[in-house]
């Protein structure tokens, strides 16, 4: 589900709150920002790839303090798409593991008998 990705960006600086909206940041903050928002921001006119080097305010989510609200988009660095949705399911092991390198085992062992090596 595309619409419910989010981006997420590292504070790179300290922002103290200046506005009621507004939320605090600290350098390694991790704040996510929804794609939904950066496509219907007002007033943007948002090119693929332009969250990578945002340029104005961001609105999104401060993992580490749980706040919402704006950050300059100047203050952090884009980390990468942040996929949200249902986690993912824990795999089931029932791939075979593969032969020890130089054992006999499986396959390999029994083609390079037979090849008389």
């Amino acid at each position: 589900m595309m619409a419910s990705d989010s981006f997420q960006y590292r504070a790179l600086f300290e922002y103290k709150r200046e506005r009621g909206d507004d939320i605090s940041l600290q350098p390694g903050d991790l704040l996510s920002v929804s794609r939904a928002w950066l496509l219907a921001a007002p007033g943007r006119d948002h090119q693929d790839g332009d969250e990578r080097s945002p340029k104005g305010w961001l609105h999104g989510t401060n993992e580490r303090t749980k706040d919402k609200g704006d950050f300059p988009g100047t203050f952090v660095e884009y980390v990468g798409v942040l996929r949200v949705g249902p986690p993912p399911v824990a795999k089931s092991w029932t791939r075979p593991v593969p032969p020890t390198p130089g054992g006999l085992q499986g396959d390999l062992g029994a083609a390079a008998a037979a090849s008389g090596e």
